[in-house]
């Protein structure tokens, strides 16, 4: 971003399920200063998220930041992916190729569950009264071929289906891109509707991932180009004239329009910006992120500070083929809600997956919610002080929690005594940790790791109160607690840059004499990201990265290789002996060989271009902790008295003290079990270690 130099503020908006965060990062010339941040966070409102972010927004700059400082606004939204999970996306109509009108039906001809011969397969995306077959496809060199002109018959069949959208999707078309994108204006212009071309969204070979990636980008345009039309009203409202941003679910982020003309690049964009907080605030490090908010528990691995993207994620039961942050969801966030199931033989406490959300939210919110939840829990055990519930700014009730706690315990025992509540809340929490244990081991499994080699980063507002019991449940040493936890997501919009993807399918050897072939593609890769780098008006200064799918000859699937790096001035260029040992390299990581006779194919050639990043400067802070009391905590289902910490600027205060402990902060509170010690670093993070364990 061009304000990238520039002294001010810079806004980061991160809508969750029950709140809204906000945070304003200080720039300076020669970077920006995570730690000297304004944070804010308000009530989402579900039924309108701009109204919330207009709402957070006046509320943040009541606090002593002035409009005309703040140098740019990025957002990060969930509300594409709400509407494709909920099913209230735009009336979509596809057009696609003479004979495959059922592609988005039979998609990879897999079962919904293996051995499952029953099982009803998921309904396609767009009903087959709603699509519409066109004599055109496109050879594997590019060249057009129809069979009859029948434009004016299909444009009758697209009217009758009264569409609010139409995704276009024909065989081969990634081949020339240009050509189907001209056909797409054709239809616009006709139809007076928006028309995503899947050839130009995506020119990448797979004509059932390239269709579905179309179909899900025409149910959503209607609805964010809406959205961000009135999000871009309610900051002129306000008196924010600065650019407007969006994340993207690669871990970046892009401008308005571009948004706008590609919402499927947003979709899941939100679990995103923190992961790429962790990996610009803690590069190089092996690092699992945790992302406990009101609803749900996420997780992201970085690999040396480096996100871990996959190409196979999915929404909903469609595929998304683009390059996307992975991100698991692995269990229960502080609104599940606690309940008892007495379907089965034996009565059972369970947790989730229905989430009180903001309102009523937990029953300690004294809304009218009298389902517990996870956050009671943490009241009845100590983990959260209900009179110092963000900052004080919202007390909560201990005894709306207990009662509410007591009832789930009374319908599973009715002789249930007065220690109800506290059996409620032991069960609850373990089985969340529990839960949550169980799919990090599965989701490190496939990336070969084990949790003890990794420092866990916990955010979100929940993220403190339950690491480290996740921690100890899977053998983790090491925790980080951001300084800005409860709005790291928040964060990780404000400080990421502008960044996009773009892909060609190329299907080439890897070897000197397809180097001129490979070189070209390269160059055509290269003028499209700078054409669109030029007008995004993010600056002049950034990087390219390009890499390659990559497989031996007669294997189905492939890795993806970097095979060189540089500059927006100059002018790339491929090292094949480099790109080879790389290849072998990750083959060896994956498979455990390599076959050093056989040929190496490439599928895939892909570009990343990632504008200049923000340097981060340390703020540079004595703080320590200091002790503001004591009382009584829970854990591992035994009550102890606790210390009660504050971060301070004390030259004088201790910057580490050990557990049983709860370090109070603004908007989330950070719990330290006994056999852990907390220390404060000079930006205000919270490092947790275990302790080594006394010898008997």
């Amino acid at each position: 971003m061009t304000e990238s130099q520039a002294a001010g503020w810079r806004i980061g908006i991160d809508v969750g399920g029950t709140f809204t965060d906000l945070i304003a990062v200080q720039t300076t010339a020669g970077g920006c200063r995570p730690a000297e941040s304004v944070r804010h966070k308000t009530p989402s409102v579900p039924s309108d998220p701009a109204a919330a972010v207009e709402q957070g927004l006046r509320e943040l700059l009541e606090r002593g930041i002035a409009a005309q400082d703040v140098l740019a606004v990025t957002h990060g939204t969930t509300i594409g992916l709400n509407a494709i999970l909920q099913g209230r996306g735009a009336r979509v109509a596809l057009l696609t190729s003479a004979g495959h009108r059922d592609i988005l039906q039979i998609g990879r001809a897999r079962l919904p569950r293996s051995f499952d011969l029953h099982a009803v397969p998921p309904r396609a995306a767009v009903p087959r009264d709603r699509v519409v077959e066109l004599e055109a496809r496109f050879t594997p060199s590019g060249e057009a071929v129809s069979g009859v002109d029948d434009y004016a018959r299909a444009l009758a069949e697209l009217q009758q289906a009264r569409p609010d959208a139409v995704a276009l999707s024909l065989i081969g078309a990634y081949t020339s891109p240009a050509a189907e994108g001209d056909l797409a204006e054709r239809l616009t212009a006709d139809l007076g509707v928006p028309v995503t071309s899947a050839a130009t969204l995506w020119p990448e070979a797979g004509e059932y991932e390239r269709t579905a990636l179309a179909v899900l980008d025409a149910q959503i345009a209607p609805l964010m180009q809406g959205y961000l039309s009135r999000l871009e009203a309610a900051l002129q409202r306000i008196g924010l004239t600065a650019p407007l941003y969006i994340t993207t679910s690669n871990g970046g982020s892009v401008s308005l329009s571009s948004a706008a003309r590609r919402p499927i690049d947003t979709v899941l964009s939100g679990p995103a910006a923190g992961v790429g907080a962790a990996s610009r605030l803690w590069p190089g490090l092996d690092m699992v992120t945790i992302d406990m908010g009101g609803t749900s528990s996420d997780i992201g691995v970085l690999v040396g500070g480096k996100p871990a993207l996959t190409t196979t994620a999915s929404v909903g039961d469609h595929p998304l083929v683009t390059p996307v942050v992975e991100v698991t969801a692995i269990g229960a966030g502080g609104g599940s809600v606690v309940w008892a199931d007495l379907d089965g033989a034996h009565p059972t406490p369970r947790v989730g997956p229905s989430s009180a959300g903001a309102d009523p939210g937990p029953a300690a919110y004294g809304r009218g919610g009298d389902q517990p939840t996870i956050t009671d829990a943490y009241v009845h055990t100590g983990i959260i002080d209900p009179d110092a519930f963000l900052g004080g700014a919202m007390p909560l009730s201990r005894e709306l929690a207990d009662a509410a706690l007591t009832r789930v315990q009374q319908a599973l025992d009715p002789a249930a005594g007065p220690e109800a509540a506290t059996k409620t809340s032991d069960n609850a929490l373990t089985l969340a940790t529990v839960g949550m244990a169980s799919r990090l081991r599965t989701v490190l499994a496939r990336h070969g790791e084990v949790p003890d080699r990794f420092t866990f980063v916990a955010f979100g507002g929940a993220g403190g109160s339950h690491a480290a019991l996740l921690a100890d449940e899977v053998g983790a040493e090491r925790i980080i607690v951001p300084a800005a936890a409860a709005t790291f997501c928040a964060l990780g919009a404000a400080i990421t840059p502008v960044r996009r993807d773009f892909v060609r399918t190329a299907r080439l050897a890897l070897d000197a004499d397809s180097l001129p072939e490979l070189t070209d593609v390269t160059h055509q890769l290269t003028d499209e990201a700078l054409t669109w780098f030029q007008k995004e008006g993010a600056g002049a200064r950034g990087s390219l990265v390009l890499s390659a799918d990559l497989k031996y000859a007669g294997q189905p699937s492939t890795l993806t290789v970097p095979l060189t790096t540089g500059g927006l001035q100059s002018a790339l260029s491929i090292d094949l002996e480099a790109g080879l040992a790389a290849f072998a390299e990750s083959h060896r990581r994956h498979y455990g060989f390599v076959d050093p006779a056989a040929e190496v194919l490439i599928e895939t050639v892909r570009l990343t271009l990632t504008a200049e990043d923000l340097s981060i400067e340390d703020a540079g802070g004595t703080l320590g902790l200091q002790k503001l009391g004591r009382r009584r905590l829970r854990t591992s289902q035994a009550w102890s008295e606790a210390d009660v910490l504050a971060v301070v600027t004390d030259p004088e205060a201790p910057a580490e003290l050990n557990g049983p402990a709860v370090v109070e902060r603004a908007d989330t509170s950070v719990l330290v079990p006994p056999g852990w010690q907390v220390r404060v670093d000079t930006a205000g993070n919270l490092h947790l270690n275990r302790l080594p364990k006394k010898e008997d």
